[in-house]
């Protein structure tokens, strides 16, 4: 391997063979092969790249893309059909839920036997083991069988055997996301601990802010293959448009675009706003139709992944169908829990269309910084009379999602700056009690 190269994937291709009935792989070892009564799936093909030593990599992609298989290949659980991969150093790893421990056994001897796995003497795990109890903090249930876990427990065992053994190479799976707010960030905390006495990190993760934060390259898979590769920023804008693109699809095969008692609505958006309109819900009298929208950062790109604090416009398309004297364009923005965390319109901010005539087209601008915490938004758009009448009401028709290389808590970042000082040191405290006293 070349120097400075911790890790080496080439050409690794992965086929499964799908059987539709359970007899059919006797009918088609009885043939030898000359009848197949199966279809090909390749869970992985013609993965390629190395991993320099002391770096970070992400890996990330929508489910059933070949992340965990990938990573199974690589941890030597799972052979590959074709392909090679070569490790330079020691390796640890913390797969899917479980992976590696006996259920049977309890935390304690699930914790010797990954031990002596990975080439570690009875004598020497003994030594680590006071630091991996520490860090796991299951107490008696470290002598229990892992049977009885909770997938918070399996996951804090694991990680504390993974990080406890010094390894030189750390793979660490989605697995983190089952544990608790207090256990990840102690988990984030050990991984940077780990970037920086050296260690080679492979990260794989749905989370595009952990991706972000402590990454300093990511890798996107989708349908088995690599199709990005690079800085974090740029590959997670290409993630965010899959994911996108699957919701749009979703919604495309679910939603009823001209229900009874509906206006219709024309399929052909402005020219300058070229995305097509994918909404949960929509209803409105017909008067006004949103036609085009797009969510932007400032230099009018599109976006979908947006740094929390980013300059954000939402523009929005309108073609009149009537006379309106003052309508009313406006905005709001939920959470993935569908809370409300900020709304506004044209005649809150006392922006006026005046009287528009039918046939009319108004491109209406929101441009505003996104201040908001880490997490997955919808928008919803409206045009309304000022007496609150839908003429077009479409909910849920942008996604963006928020990150932050920053944890913080709630649905608003509101960039909080923290100072310190000492105000009196022991000494100086006891000294003017002193003084006080002989007053």
């Amino acid at each position: 391997m070349n120097k400075g190269t911790a890790l080496r994937v080439e050409n690794v291709s992965k086929q499964y063979r799908i059987y539709n009935h359970p007899g059919d792989r006797l009918k088609e070892s009885l043939t030898r092969g000359r009848w197949k009564w199966h279809r090909e799936f390749w869970a992985l093909r013609d993965i390629s790249f190395e991993v320099e030593t002391g770096t970070t990599t992400g890996i990330i992609g929508p489910n059933g893309c070949g992340k965990s298989t990938l990573l199974q290949i690589i941890t030597g659980t799972l052979e590959p059909t074709h392909g090679a991969v070569w490790c330079d150093g020691r390796l640890a790893a913390l797969l899917e839920l479980g992976a590696g421990f006996n259920p049977e056994f309890t935390g304690v001897e699930n914790v010797f036997m990954n031990g002596a796995l990975m080439g570690f003497s009875r004598r020497e795990m003994t030594e680590m083991l006071p630091r991996i109890e520490h860090f796991a903090e299951l107490g008696d249930f470290l002598y229990q069988p892992v049977k009885h876990y909770s997938s918070g427990m399996y996951v804090r065992l694991a990680f504390a055997v993974a990080i406890s053994v010094d390894p030189q190479i750390l793979i660490v799976d989605e697995a983190l996301a089952v544990g608790d707010a207090v256990f990840q960030h102690r988990c984030m905390r050990r991984i940077k601990e780990l970037q920086e006495s050296g260690v080679t990190i492979l990260f794989v993760s749905h989370d595009p802010g952990a991706i972000r934060a402590l990454c300093s390259r990511a890798i996107l898979l989708n349908q088995g293959r690599i199709i990005a590769d690079g800085k974090p920023v740029d590959v997670l804008n290409q993630y965010q448009k899959i994911i996108m693109a699957r919701e749009e699809a979703y919604e495309a095969t679910t939603q009823v675009s001209d229900a009874k008692g509906e206006h219709e609505t024309s399929a052909a958006p402005l020219d300058d706003l070229p995305e097509a309109l994918h909404y949960q819900y929509r209803h409105g009298d017909g008067t006004a139709e949103i036609r085009g929208v797009q969510l932007a950062d400032a230099m009018r790109r599109r976006v979908e992944l947006i740094e929390t604090g980013e300059t954000l416009c939402v523009r929005v398309g309108i073609r009149f169908n009537a006379d309106v004297e003052h309508p009313v364009c406006g905005l709001l923005i939920r959470n993935r829990h569908g809370i409300h965390v900020y709304g506004t319109n044209t005649d809150l901010q006392r922006v006026d269309f005046g009287p528009v005539k039918r046939g009319d087209s108004v491109e209406v601008a929101f441009t505003f910084d996104c201040w908001l915490a880490p997490d997955t938004y919808t928008i919803t758009l409206a045009v309304h009379s000022v007496d609150a009448i839908s003429f077009d009401w479409l909910d849920d028709v942008l996604f963006f999602q928020v990150v932050s290389s920053t944890v913080m808590d709630g649905v608003a970042n509101l960039n909080a700056s923290i100072t310190t000082r000492t105000i009196t040191r022991a000494s100086d405290a006891d000294a003017l009690a002193d003084t006080t006293l002989s007053l």
